[in-house]
């Protein structure tokens, strides 16, 4: 087992991010058999790999993101299509500043590494506002994203503190893209009798009334006050569960055959092989008093 400091220092931070996926940086966490890779650009988990060596997250080939080398602390790198990227302090349109906020197009701090354990391995990264995210979004905060892996366990936490003299309102999601050998032979379960959102047309408010969902063309829906946890079932492959805390929704999309294509960073056929699943706050902002703290969760295992 590694630990590192409180408060690596940048050789250490190098040092931490030496591994790559589709050419982004990022760093390896292993737990047993298990295995995590995070990037350094928006702390976004890339990739997880369970004891069964099976990937559950969906990344693009075709995505953007800062590749090695190619991070610039004066813009905003482009977003990377997959994993679980962390919308703050914005959810997608829903407010003034830019789609699903800056948080994910930013460098975060590791804080600290626990590695290779055989029962918990957890990294801890940090993003605080600074001269960058002032300009866009005026507010003194920390966000603090905890990942935590064990053999077929993986927790997301992210804890949001006002660090400034102002209240201020967020919206706020882990973004995550589940990955799906085939779409049509995949059902979400557990939302039945909840009521959504339906951006798709309008945000009319809906009831829905089926057992599962099963997807076959766009669907991008806000579940309002839904269960604590969903399951994500494939034909013949042990489940996904899916749960949550702190997050007062859930949100459900993919881009279906048609939209998929508008998406430059994405393949053609790719919405076949994914579907986000994500714990949001997004229906309402959450209200933020000068030091408080906000702490939500998403936990996924192998069911």
């Amino acid at each position: 087992m590694s630990t590192l400091p409180t408060a690596p220092n940048d050789m250490v931070l190098s040092d931490a991010f030496h591994d790559n996926l589709l050419g982004l940086p990022c760093l390896t966490l292993v737990c047993g058999k298990s295995e995590v890779r995070i990037a350094r650009q928006g702390a976004q988990v890339l990739s997880w790999r369970a004891s069964d060596g099976r990937e559950r997250f969906y990344l693009s080939v075709q995505t953007g993101g800062a590749k090695q080398g190619e991070a610039d602390a004066s813009t905003l790198s482009p977003a990377i299509r997959g994993g679980v990227p962390i919308c703050f302090p914005q959810f997608s349109v829903r407010g003034p500043i830019l789609k699903h906020g800056f948080a994910r197009a930013v460098p975060w701090t590791l804080e600290s590494l626990v590695n290779h354990d055989a029962e918990r391995s957890v990294a801890v990264l940090t993003l605080r506002d600074d001269a960058r995210t002032r300009s866009i979004w005026p507010c003194s905060f920390v966000a603090q994203l905890t990942v935590a892996l064990e053999a077929d366990r993986l927790a997301l936490t992210l804890q949001v503190t006002n660090s400034g003299d102002e209240a201020w309102p967020f919206t706020g999601a882990l973004h995550s893209y589940l990955h799906v050998d085939d779409i049509a032979k995949a059902e979400l379960a557990g939302l039945q009798g909840t009521h959504y959102q339906d951006a798709t047309a309008d945000n009319v408010e809906v009831i829905d009334p089926d057992g599962s969902i099963r997807i076959d063309a766009e669907l991008d829906r806000v579940y309002l006050a839904p269960p604590a946890s969903v399951q994500l079932r494939e034909e013949g492959k042990p489940a996904l569960q899916i749960g949550k805390t702190g997050f007062t929704d859930t949100v459900v999309w993919n881009p279906g055959p048609q939209l998929v294509q508008t998406l430059k960073d994405m393949p053609d056929d790719d919405w076949r092989h994914m579907l986000c699943v994500e714990a949001a706050c997004a229906s309402a902002p959450v209200i933020m008093q000068p030091g408080q703290t906000w702490i939500g969760s998403q936990v996924l295992s192998i069911a």
